[in-house]
């Protein structure tokens, strides 16, 4: 066997076992069939921004919850809370998309972001009705909701 193909196997290994650590993560959320993923971006290999060596990318779930965002979140703190992880901080409080940061001890973050459906809509597709502000709709179900693990440090 060559140098070149040992090294390629062992970080074949590495970005295997991030990535199943990833996942573990989010089986141990325990969401069930109300919370529907529209969107995954999950990877084991360390994504280190090019313009900031020190940070890294977060892999992504994305769901669709019929709920509003208020009740969403305190369903997922509890949730979070319950597979082992501590609550940091919420970033964008009173934002149309309030961000719950957590840790758990062996130093992973998760983030788990909840938008009202309504919002998100319109961001997307530019079709809300309302002449209202955009913050009257925060918390119109249902919600859409984006969780982000990230094994190496509190990015986004």
């Amino acid at each position: 066997m060559s140098i070149y193909l040992i090294d390629r196997l062992v970080i074949s290994k590495q970005h295997t076992d991030r990535l199943n650590q990833i996942t573990a993560i989010y089986d141990s959320l325990g969401l069930d069939s109300s919370y529907r993923a529209v969107r995954s971006d999950l990877f084991g290999d360390k994504r280190v921004y090019s313009w900031d060596k020190g940070r890294t990318f977060a892999s992504t779930i994305e769901y669709g919850h019929n709920d509003t965002p208020t009740n969403t979140a305190s369903d997922l703190r509890k949730k979070v809370e319950n597979a082992g992880f501590t609550y940091i901080q919420t970033e964008y409080e009173g934002s149309i998309n309030p961000t719950q940061e957590y840790k758990n001890a062996k130093g992973n973050y998760l983030r788990v972001s909840t938008m009202s459906g309504t919002i998100h809509n319109s961001i997307v597709y530019g079709d809300v009705d309302s002449k209202a502000p955009l913050i009257q709709h925060a918390n119109e179900a249902p919600t859409y909701v984006t969780i982000k693990v990230n094994l190496d440090d509190n990015n986004e």
